[in-house]
């Protein structure tokens, strides 16, 4: 054993260090509480929880059990709502090891023993019902009354509430057990500390790993779910195949969304809007040309407008005045009478004179002097108005006036071609007309042309109310509007390619890709934390897989071959050697290990088909083979508690049935047992194999009682009757009955003394049977025995006389009248007190003298 308390120390000091940890606790404190769950399980997440360490000694394992005191059942009292039971009295098992208790079918023999079954937990218990026969009970309830140690107990136990921990201990055999033993696996009743660890650390493991599984369904998912029309689409299939191996680079790359991607979309989402691709191109190539007349108007305001051009009109306002300056200056007309000849007024009327002399004068040149009228006055022009007039057109045409008048004519020119910058309505007109339908491009335009009609409007006033400001810069509005159109143009042709080859189909698909890739981008920070729970769950698992009890299990089954299964079996053999069943071909094998917990079942031996016991087995041969398998089981524990046995002889001959009680006999020789039956050959077998332990064991430890049923209530505790009593007390019995028969008769008439009379004659005919066996024989042959007792009896027999016999006989022959039914033609009548009472004292004085002569004849 030293050697298997080595190799699992050793085991255990090569385990993980949270397994290492369960052990050492579960060693030292006997059992594993929650918080030692607990603690364990966070241990098993750690690092070092997964560390094999070697610094622990396990100094317990080696430590032997320490047993509790004897175990004892003094008595079932107070029976209320169980089963049909009702006793008046305590069922009182007495201070003896072998308790048996006698009572005829439906006594309430088995009501007794499914208490006792159900208050000491036993897994196989039923539940105990109340009597169907009667109103539902109020309470349902028993006192029992036990003993551990020095230490006596009582309690009263509410029926189907919870096992008495104390009784735990008490071992029952019943039909129930019998079956079970008989068709299903079993693990050892008795589980030695080394094995017993084992089923706990196996224990332990299952309740960590459901402790981490608990905590492992904590983590939750967040992660939206796909939309419905995604579903099928391949990023989609990547949303829902997250994975805790993902790094930050895969998520990066599943949850990716570039502008390339959103450019694509929006064109694809347009191709598809577009019913009729060909008038889709005509469409944007009339968006285009508008776009372009847009971009030419920036062009030439931009040129005419800008810092270039202003400055452009300003160079020719300059020269027309410089030059109006120096032909004024330069105006000299000798004839002139008034001043401002040659300035702009003066110019204005000479100007207008000339045109009104077309009409005035047709076809003659002006001025007209010969014979003509003044063009304002009317009147006729004198000589040196003529003259006056000829110098003045003289002046007009001279070089510097014309040269003042291109100048001003240039500017003015310049100023005539100035593009005008357009209102606001008309920007909102060009927009819709180009598809500029964002409000950003008006904005863009009127940033630019309302500050260029400002700049529009005082070169047209010649600056006269201030500079003109150039206008803004428009490269980058050009440049923006430029592509824009490009961008049209590229549509209208895609539209053209679109017109004569487009899979709309396949464009779908692309766009509802598309839109998947960028719905899984806008729940990248989900995906995040997803692969993060992803990588717990991972780690759950890992950690569950370590708290497998498997590898405990497999440990478990070596050291339960070495120390339960091969001393079981033996014990099973043993058990049937004892019992007398060495001749039935069945074996305890060990079928499995389950959480520790080795699994055992009887198996017929060498059996070429699988068929089970029960179905090859006669019924005697099963009821002896799981009496054998259940006393193989039981008998090994290291406490002394009750074994309670409940018609176990059933189905069983007389052979089977005599070593069951000599076997019963020698378990009473070290505990208590507890015999229920209804056979009276075991109860008067039980007596005979008390009497092999020797007299005086037999006087101080066999315990005999009686119970029966009436009216209905079953359980009630009775004297020993003449069939259960030594011969003697019967006699003595018989007679106190007589006395209540006679008081019965003095109070009631000769009715009453015959209604007990006739019992008395009854039972005084068994007696006499009973005399027979017990007394005239001396025992050697009885009915209920399959035995012949020779030794030291025989002897007794040689004091046997003809008048012995012939006075058993006579009371046998007058007394079988009240035993056996007579015809009407012969009634028995009943003997009067007198006689009966002196038939009883002589059988009693003949048992006297008999005993007398048989002691003489032993010598």
């Amino acid at each position: 054993m030293s050697t298997v308390h080595e190799d699992t120390k050793a085991w255990l000091l090569s385990q993980q260090n949270w397994l290492q940890e369960a052990a050492d606790r579960l060693l030292s404190s006997g059992q594993l509480h929650e918080e030692d769950l607990k603690a364990t399980a966070e241990l098993i997440k750690t690092e070092d929880g997964r560390k094999v360490t070697k610094h622990r000694a396990f100094t317990s394992l080696t430590q032997a059990p320490v047993a509790s005191g004897e175990l004892r059942l003094f008595g079932i009292s107070e029976v209320e709502g169980i089963e049909n039971l009702s006793p008046k009295s305590p069922l009182d098992f007495g201070k003896g090891n072998l308790v048996v208790v006698y009572g005829h079918n439906g006594s309430g023999k088995s009501g007794y023993t499914r208490i006792l079954k159900r208050a000491s937990g036993k897994p196989r218990a039923a539940a105990l019902k109340a009597n169907v026969f009667g109103d539902p009970p109020k309470i349902r309830q028993c006192k029992i009354d036990y003993g551990q140690g020095a230490s006596p107990a009582s309690l009263v136990w509410l029926a189907d509430s919870d096992a008495v921990p104390a009784l735990r201990a008490v071992d029952i055999f019943d039909s129930d057990e019998a079956v079970h033993y008989l068709t299903k696996e079993s693990s050892a009743g008795y589980v030695p500390p080394l094995v017993l660890m084992f089923e706990q650390l196996a224990a332990a493991c299952d309740g960590i790993k459901a402790k981490l599984q608990t905590q492992q369904e904590k983590l939750v998912s967040a992660l939206p779910a796909v939309p419905q029309e995604y579903a099928g689409t391949v990023p989609a299939g990547q949303y829902t195949k997250l994975r805790h191996t993902m790094t930050q680079a895969d998520i990066d790359q599943l949850t990716s969304w570039t502008e390339a991607q959103a450019k694509t979309l929006q064109d694809l989402g347009d191709r598809l809007k577009v019913a009729d691709p060909a008038a889709g191109a005509t469409q944007r190539r009339a968006k285009k040309a508008q776009l372009e007349k847009i971009i030419a108007a920036l062009g030439q305001g931009a040129i005419a407008l800008g810092s270039a051009g202003v400055q452009s009109i300003r160079t020719l306002h300059t020269a027309a005045k410089d030059k109006r300056r120096i032909a004024s200056e330069a105006a000299t007309v000798s004839s002139a009478l008034l001043d401002g000849v040659g300035q702009a007024t003066w110019r204005a009327m000479w100007d207008a004179a000339r045109e009104y002399s077309r009409t005035a004068y047709p076809q003659k040149q002006f001025p007209v002097t010969d014979k003509a009228r003044c063009l304002l006055c009317h009147q006729e022009l004198q000589p040196d108005a003529q003259q006056r007039l000829q110098d003045f057109e003289q002046f007009v045409g001279s070089k510097l006036e014309a040269e003042a008048k291109a100048a001003e004519k240039a500017h003015a020119d310049a100023i005539t071609a100035l593009p005008v910058p357009p209102t606001d309505e008309q920007l909102t007109t060009q927009c819709a007309a180009a598809g500029l339908d964002e409000a950003a491009w008006l904005d863009e335009l009127k940033a630019f042309w309302v500050p260029t009609r400002s700049t529009h409007a005082a070169l047209v006033a010649k600056e006269a109310n201030g500079a003109a400001v150039a206008a803004p810069d428009v490269a980058p509005l050009a440049a923006k509007l430029q592509a824009r159109a490009k961008g049209l143009d590229e549509e209208a042709i895609q539209l053209d390619k679109d017109a004569r080859e487009f899979d709309r189909a396949k464009a779908a698909r692309e766009k509802l890709a598309l839109e998947a890739q960028k719905w899984i981008y806008q729940q990248k920070a989900a995906v995040i934390k997803e692969v993060e729970r992803l990588k717990s769950w991972q780690d759950f698992e890992t950690w569950k897989g370590f708290a497998s009890s498997r590898k405990v299990s497999m440990k478990a089954g070596e050291v339960t071959e070495k120390i339960i299964t091969e001393a079981y079996v033996n014990r099973f053999n043993a058990e049937l050697e004892a019992l007398g069943a060495r001749r039935v071909r069945v074996s305890i094998v060990k079928t499995r290990i389950e959480r520790g917990k080795a699994m055992h079942q009887l198996k017929l031996t060498g059996a070429k088909r699988g068929d089970d016991p029960v179905g090859v087995l006669s019924e005697g041969e099963r009821r002896i083979v799981a009496l054998a398998a259940f006393l193989a089981d039981v008998t090994a524990k290291p406490h002394v508690a009750p074994f309670i046995f409940d018609d176990p002889i059933s189905s069983l001959d007389h052979d089977f049935e005599w070593a069951v009680a000599k076997r019963l006999a020698e378990l009473a020789k070290t505990r208590q047992v507890l015999v229920f039956t209804h056979r009276l050959s075991l109860y008067g077998a039980m007596e005979d194999v008390a009497k092999k332990n020797g007299e005086q064991w037999k006087k101080d430890h066999l315990v005999q009682r009686c119970i029966e049923a009436y009216s209905g209530s079953a359980g009630l505790p009775v004297p020993e009757t003449v069939w259960t009593l030594r011969t003697d007390k019967a006699n003595n019995l018989l007679l106190t009955r007589l006395q209540a028969a006679k008081k019965a008769g003095d109070g009631g008439g000769s009715e009453a003394y015959r209604a007990l009379a006739q019992g008395i004659c009854s039972d005084f005919r068994k007696l006499l049977e009973r005399t027979v066996e017990d007394d005239l024989l001396n025992e050697v042959v009885k009915r209920h025995r399959r035995s012949v007792t020779t030794e030291n009896r025989l002897s007794a027999l040689s004091a046997i006389e003809p008048a012995d016999c012939a006075k058993i006989d006579g009371l046998m022959t007058k007394y079988s009248f009240y035993e056996h039914s007579q015809s009407m033609e012969v009634p028995a009548f009943i003997p009067d007190e007198p006689e009966l009472r002196a038939d009883i004292e002589a059988l009693k004085a003949w048992r006297d003298d008999f005993e007398n002569r048989s002691k003489k004849a032993l010598g």
